[in-house]
């Protein structure tokens, strides 16, 4: 009985731990919502007496059914009784063990959910936090409190778990209370929302540390993860400066930018595609790129050769067909620009692909290429045209000629070209200098222009050759009319500065298809008709015929041959005696050059002389002159015992050489001659030009010891002005006065003022062309200093030089030339300032009576 009195004052509590079981609620687990799994299993894994209450109370409930079925036998319904008692018992024996049961299996389930969390919070590379809210007595949220964090957090706190764990947030941090960290977490409890920031902080040893904080709502509580991102924020800035600067890049170009999408749809553009296009960006957004092209380059088929390429293709898939495929092009394009204008443009165009490699628009690079056209065309300009003339080139030349051909074969017609050449015009330039000679090559160009039809072309091959092209002819009778007229449009007068020479040219035809039947035969026929013109006689025109080929071609052949000459030694020199007529004795040579061809035998230097100064071979040909005639010489002083000095000549091209100097001191110094035994000749053209580097060349020429003298004096324009500005030791008198001199009194009487003039310039005289005793008779009563000619000697080679030598002086010590010879006494002698105009030139016009010279 006493157990059945202490259940009875149980019953009470055990009915409703009874109650509870039966209804599931988890009795002793703090908070009416709980916590997570984690905070579950915490707390069950340290509350392991619950199960004994329950069992307990299940017990107790169970005796007291037993109880109340002993004290109702004594009821009228006990049976009824006892069976819904025990109906009871049994139902709730069962719920009691399947409860439990499932008690057990959550309870394993929290322990696994627990470990997993602790697993995944320690091994997190995240700090986190669970913090609990902590409120004062009057129930207002004072702090929160660490229940837990993993070893981040520890870490990013720099304190213990030990120090952090039960411990008040704002107690071990009060910088919390004023950062707004308080204030945030307070703010998430309260509103439930989670919330998310980012701050920097700054670390003990000065460097600043990124993080991104999260706070969520926890029960009581709020659960904080934070992250490092201050790499991220590093990688940001770095991309925040990338993009700033690909923006700025972008607008800064100097090049227009357009980007578009897959479609073709402009979608930005930078200031200086504004500039380009003339259009604003609003203007422009929204529009295909295909706005900005001529649209006829937009309808043209693409270029063959491709097997894909879509023969059709016009429009936007032309413009961006490479581009699509991943390559990028680049093109000259016509943009049209808002006013109209169109411009040459230069694109590079190139696809922009995403992240799944699909091209998600295009990016159009352009710049204006105007200025590069009109230098391109300049360029081409330059190397189609003379530059002097503005006419075209050999290049367009040839390509005129050859559509004159296609045209004439089609219509049956003849195409006329005409080679021109000035003549003399060598002997003009250098006399009268290279800006002269422009001049007059551009006053012929215009003359011959005025002579033309516009289907006609006038080109410039060089030098003051001048070509014609003539299609649509007719008959041989109408190209001879228009070679005549060539001829007689080109002569007359010209004025060039304040000196008016007369000109001439000789042309040489030849026509399609009567005598060739392509461009280079043409152009090589007609050539050999211009040098028959000039062979001639200059000043007129000869039409093509097949000797006029043979006379080329072997004109060619001698052009081969002399330039294998040198390396074959082919060439010599001959050395003709200069004879004192004075004394009667020899006192020097001249150098002659001779060729000795292995078919032709000998070639006169008149014929190879001219060839080398064209093609440039005079140059090399001189310089190896040079030195064998100052070899040959040293030889011949030291064998004869005779203090001889040797003349050599100089060409025009020879002179303006750069190295000129150099080759003569060389020459000296190889062969041991001195330099007063060396004397270089010019002709009197090469001195006319008024040139500073010329004066200071022969100045330089003098200073070395070596003499300069003047060639074929007289058959230039004549002018001693020049005789006063450069250094000269002698003149050389042209054989054809002193052969007429005997006979002509005029050719007497200018031997004799040239003689006069340069004794009182304080020159020396040689008389050429000395091939009687009449000759030598007329120079040595004109007190000529020294000749030379076939009288004396024939030139000889240096080994027969001195056998001609000691014959001179028999015939001199035998027949008493010097002795009888005449001399002219002081009043005989020519007034030097007679007949001589201010800038020093003879005229040509002579009164014999008073041997004056006007």
């Amino acid at each position: 009985m006493w157990t059945a009195s202490l259940l009875k004052k149980l019953e009470p509590e055990l009915t409703q731990r009874l109650s509870f079981v039966l209804a599931g609620t988890d009795v002793g687990f703090p908070g009416k919502n709980g916590r997570q799994a984690v905070l579950k299993a915490l707390w069950l894994e340290g509350s392991r007496r619950a199960r004994t209450i329950r069992l307990v109370s299940g017990l107790a409930a169970v005796f007291v059914l037993l109880a109340r079925l002993e004290e109702g036998r004594h009821t009228p319904n006990s049976l009824l009784l006892d069976v819904l008692l025990w109906s009871t018992t049994l139902v709730a024996t069962v719920l009691l063990v399947w409860r439990e049961r499932n008690h057990g299996l959550a309870n394993r389930r929290a322990k696994k959910e627990h470990a997993r969390f602790i697993a995944a919070a320690e091994t997190s590379t995240d700090a986190f936090f669970i913090l609990d809210a902590v409120q004062s007595q009057s129930g207002h949220l004072c702090d929160f409190q660490y229940i837990y964090l993993n070893s981040s957090a520890a870490e990013l706190l720099n304190r213990s778990r030990e120090e952090l764990l039960n411990r008040e947030m704002c107690a071990l941090f009060p910088e919390t209370r004023t950062n707004g960290s308080f204030e945030k977490y307070r703010k998430v409890l309260e509103t439930r929302e989670p919330a998310s920031d980012e701050h920097c902080v700054t670390l003990e040893d000065g460097n600043l540390m990124w993080l991104r904080e999260r706070v969520s709502p926890l029960g009581h509580g709020v659960a904080v993860t934070t992250t490092d991102i201050t790499e991220l924020k590093l990688n940001e800035e770095k991309y925040e400066r990338l993009s700033s600067l690909s923006d700025s890049l972008f607008e800064s170009a100097p090049y227009s930018i357009i980007e578009t999408d897959a479609a073709g749809t402009i979608r930005a553009m930078n200031t200086a595609a504004e500039r380009l296009t003339g259009y604003a960006r609003s203007e422009l957004a929204g529009k295909s790129l295909t706005v900005l092209h001529e649209p006829r380059e937009l309808t043209r088929q693409t270029e063959g050769g491709a097997e894909d390429a879509q023969p059709e293709m016009d429009g936007l898939s032309l413009l961006i067909a490479k581009a699509a495929q991943g390559e990028m092009e680049e093109r000259e394009w016509t943009y049209v620009r808002n006013d109209g204008s169109t411009l040459p443009v230069h694109v590079a165009l190139t696809g922009v692909r995403d992240g799944a490699g699909n091209v998600s628009g295009f990016v159009a690079m352009a710049s204006d290429i105007t200025e590069r056209k009109q230098l391109m065309t300049y360029l081409n300009h330059m190397a189609s045209h003379d530059q002097l003339t503005g006419l075209p080139g050999r290049t367009l030349l040839r390509e005129r000629i050859a559509e004159a051909i296609e045209k004439a074969m089609l219509h049956g017609r003849k195409v006329a070209v005409f080679v021109i050449d000035l003549d003399h015009f060598k002997r003009l330039n250098d006399s009268m200098g290279h800006r002269s000679g422009d001049e007059l090559l551009v006053g012929m160009a215009e003359r011959l222009r005025t002579a033309l039809r516009r289907s006609d072309t006038l080109g410039r091959l060089g030098g003051d050759e001048f070509v014609v092209v003539m299609p649509h002819i007719a008959t041989l009778v109408d190209v001879e009319r228009c070679a005549k007229r060539l001829v007689d449009r080109v002569a007359g007068t010209a004025q060039v500065g304040n000196m008016e020479v007369n000109l001439t040219a000789s042309v040489g035809v030849c026509v399609y298809p009567d005598f060739a039947e392509d461009v280079d035969s043409l152009l090589e026929r007609a050539d050999a008709a211009t040098y028959a013109a000039k062979a001639n006689g200059r000043n007129q025109y000869q039409l093509f015929s097949e000797a006029m080929l043979k006379e080329s071609q072997e004109r060619l052949s001698m052009d081969t041959a002399l330039r294998h000459a040198l390396t074959r030694e082919e060439l010599f020199v001959h050395y003709q005696p200069l004879v004192s007529l004075t004394t009667g004795r020899v006192i020097g040579m001249e150098s002659l050059l001779r060729w000795h061809h292995p078919k032709l035998g000998i070639v006169p230097p008149s014929t190879f002389i001219p060839l080398a100064e064209d093609t440039g071979l005079i140059v090399p040909i001189g310089e190896w002159a040079m030195k064998q005639s100052c070899k040959q010489a040293k030889m011949l002083c030291d064998e004869l015992g005779m203090d001889l000095y040797v003349s050599v000549n100089l060409s025009p091209r020879q002179f303006e050489q750069s190295n000129l100097l150099e080759a003569i001191d060389e020459a000296l110094e190889e062969s041991g001659l001195p330099a007063h035994n060396l004397q270089v000749e010019l002709t009197e053209n090469t001195l006319m030009v008024d040139s500073a580097p010329n004066l200071e060349k022969l100045q330089k020429i003098r200073q070395m010891g070596a003499r300069v003298a003047i060639d074929d004096f007289g058959t230039g324009f004549c002018s001693f002005s020049y005789l006063l500005q450069y250094p000269v030791d002698r003149l050389k008198i042209d054989q054809s006065f002193v052969i007429k001199a005997v006979t002509e009194p005029n050719a007497a009487t200018v031997v004799r003022t040239i003689v006069a003039m340069s004794h009182n310039l304080g020159i020396k005289v040689i008389a050429e062309g000395v091939e009687t005793p009449e000759h030598l008779k007329f120079l040595t009563q004109r007190n000529c200093d020294e000749g030379q000619g076939y009288y004396f000697s024939r030139p000889v080679a240096a080994a027969a030089f001195g056998e001609s030598v000691h014959a001179i002086h028999r015939m001199f010590d035998q027949s008493g030339l010097i002795k009888s010879g005449l001399r002219l006494n002081s009043e005989s002698r020519v007034d030097c300032g007679a007949g001589v105009d201010p800038a020093g030139t003879v005229q040509p016009l002579v009164r014999t009576d008073k041997l004056t010279v006007m």
